[in-house]
């Protein structure tokens, strides 16, 4: 095992207001780089700007949240947020859907400070439901960090909570499960599970000038149903200005739209693959975001 794997160059320091957690790039979507942490690190509401530092090139950008789940009742908490501007200098390391098997790294920022890695040893893997929970345990400022296999290097964990003495967090095929189904469904939450945030910053320059905003539910951007972050899952990028796109393509697509009677060709893919995207509604104090149910 090494204690730090090439995957730690996507980590990232995330800065809001007076909060400091961590976060890895995962994605890229239209030329900007998606970026997986804690709805307590983040917020929850879509649109909310945080400062984003990424260690291995060190730079500074702005991003925002456009999708998150969180519920003080399961283990549901992520948020993935999108650089403001373009941004590609960091190759993102997806998401697996696979349950974690075998043994693991992570690195993060601890008390917000930078430190070189650590090997994680699991101490507790169900095999039926989200929980994992390993050594050593972990500290404020490292939620949101990812957590790779030495075997390919995917991410499989998104530390989140403490609990007892042993670090716990999220799968990520958990999290594939419920971003797919647009819910904060999940396992029940245990008593004594501590969020990993830090709160020893004042960042007065970050808008609304507030503390992070965690609602529970389920909030997309409104024009979100599939988002490039997964392992073995093609990115889908539009075409570029005067490439023409595939007439096959749309014409199979534009043939199940008219049978089905859906309005757009993301549907029609959704459909199908078999997968019926659920029913959201506006958010009534955000036009730019769908709300979905507990």
């Amino acid at each position: 095992m090494t204690a730090t794997g090439p995957s730690t160059k996507v980590i990232c320091r995330i800065l809001n207001q007076n909060s400091c957690g961590s976060g890895s790039v995962v994605g890229l979507r239209n030329g900007k780089s998606l970026i997986l942490t804690n709805a307590h690190v983040a917020g929850s509401r879509v649109g909310r700007v945080v400062k984003v530092e990424i260690e291995s090139t060190g730079d500074k950008i702005d991003a925002k949240v456009i999708m998150a789940a969180y519920s003080d009742r399961t283990w549901t908490d992520w948020a993935v947020l999108e650089t403001l501007e373009d941004y590609d200098r960091v190759t993102p390391v997806k998401l697996s859907k696979n349950r974690p098997t075998g043994s693991h790294y992570t690195k993060g920022f601890p008390r917000c400070q930078p430190f070189p890695g650590s090997d994680i040893r699991t101490v507790d893997l169900s095999t039926t439901d989200a929980r994992w929970l390993w050594q050593p345990n972990a500290i404020g400022g490292q939620s949101g960090s990812g957590v790779w296999s030495d075997v390919d290097d995917l991410q499989f964990g998104l530390i989140t909570w403490s609990i007892g003495r042993d670090g716990a967090g999220q799968m990520t095929s958990e999290i594939y499960r419920q971003a797919k189904n647009c819910t904060v469904a999940g396992e029940a939450r245990v008593p004594d599970m501590i969020e990993l945030v830090e709160h020893d910053y004042d960042l007065p320059e970050i808008r609304g000038n507030d503390d992070p905003i965690v609602e529970p539910g389920f909030f997309a951007q409104r024009d979100i149903t599939t988002l490039p972050i997964w392992a073995g899952e093609d990115d889908i990028e539009p075409p570029a200005d005067g490439d023409e796109p595939d007439p096959n393509v749309i014409k199979a697509l534009a043939i199940a739209a008219l049978r089905q009677n859906i309005e757009s060709s993301e549907e029609a893919i959704l459909k199908i693959q078999g997968i019926t995207a659920p029913v959201g509604k506006p958010d009534p104090g955000n036009d730019d975001a769908f709300t979905y149910g507990l």
